[in-house]
């Protein structure tokens, strides 16, 4: 009976072994393909980020020069410049108000 026992014993030491041997060899495979695909996602980043930085240095330099510009003409026109804020602030005001008058529906959600 103990050689039985000893039979089993090394029988299950083996194939530890060699199941150790095959996480290892997955281990290092997948270590590996992620490697590659962190590379490969990195470079894409890259291209893409040298692809849009032109055009939003251009977008700055636009949005740069039109608030110039609009900052120009509030300067000669300071009279105008505070009836229009002043206008807008109005239909701002009137607008939350008459929204604010609206009765609310009830809302069915999906779990009622």
């Amino acid at each position: 009976m103990p050689a039985n026992t000893d039979d089993i014993r090394t029988s299950v030491s083996k194939d530890i072994a060699a199941l150790q041997q095959e996480v290892s060899r997955l281990q290092k495979m997948i270590s590996a393909q992620s490697a590659e695909a962190y590379y490969e996602v990195r470079g894409r980043a890259g291209k893409a980020y040298d692809e849009a930085l032109p055009r939003a240095k251009n977008a700055v330099a636009q949005i740069r020069a039109e608030g110039a510009a609009a900052a120009g003409a509030a300067r000669e026109h300071p009279a105008a410049t505070t009836t229009a804020l002043l206008l807008a602030g109005a239909v701002g005001f009137l607008f939350g108000y008459l929204l604010s008058g609206r009765p609310h529906p009830q809302h069915r959600h999906w779990w009622r």
